[in-house]
């Protein structure tokens, strides 16, 4: 890592410490953090649950988080369908880091800020994204929703169908409200799928900087909630 790299990591684990922090529980559907798709970048191996209380972004499961570039109908997947049995199967993987861009210092060599999450099935327009948290509807734009909490904690949505939500900016909403449904917004080629991230304001040194970061045992830790 870069010095800013490491520094902005080390933010993150602050975070980690500074947050009630729950350990993951073992579960053979769900890879570990950190265990991207070999070859598709450095993984952030953090199992702290950052947020306990945060319900699943999807209404209900089966789900099942995955990359939706380097699989099967993804432009780097080498061919196939995006509805191959493959991508509807456990277990998840982590993809926060996987290669995407290269202006996301916290991961070793850029990455993707977030996380792909299938829903049930691979149909548009279909499955419901709901909030994750108490908070207000801070954005809505061209193809991503935002969710900020009385924390300030940002809760961002994307690929949903952007032209038929159930909010609009500055509504309140309550955790499980609808919001939009899973699509491919944005660009026509990619899976149907969300793009789920979370964004946080760490303090790095005397600097305070607003930083993507992990959610894939948040994640991990809410689909059990929801569904065991």
């Amino acid at each position: 890592m870069t010095p800013r790299a490491t520094s902005l990591y080390c933010g993150v684990l602050a975070l980690s410490a500074l947050i009630s922090v729950t350990p993951a529980i073992a579960d053979d559907r769900f890879k570990a953090p950190g265990d991207l798709i070999q070859d598709t970048g450095i993984g952030l191996s953090i199992g702290a649950v950052l947020y306990p209380d945060m319900r699943f972004p999807l209404e209900s499961g089966p789900a099942y988080a995955n990359s939706h570039v380097y699989a099967p109908g993804g432009f780097r997947g080498n061919g196939g369908s995006q509805c191959d049995s493959v991508n509807y199967s456990y277990p998840w993987r982590d993809n926060f880091c996987e290669l995407r861009r290269s202006d996301l210092p916290v991961c070793a060599s850029g990455g993707h800020q977030g996380q792909d999450i299938r829903p049930a099935t691979c149909q548009t327009d279909m499955h419901w994204a709901v909030a994750v948290e108490d908070g207000v509807i801070a954005h809505v734009g061209r193809f991503a929703l935002t969710l900020q909490t009385p924390s300030g904690t940002l809760y961002r949505y994307v690929h949903m169908n952007m032209d038929d939500l159930a909010v609009a900016p500055l509504d309140k909403v309550s955790k499980g409200d609808r919001l939009g449904k899973v699509s491919n917004s944005w660009i026509s080629e990619l899976p149907i799928h969300l793009h789920f991230d979370v964004k946080e304001t760490v303090q790095i040194g005397d600097e305070m900087r607003s930083v993507f970061v992990p959610p894939y045992s948040s994640l991990v830790t809410s689909y059990r909630q929801l569904t065991d």
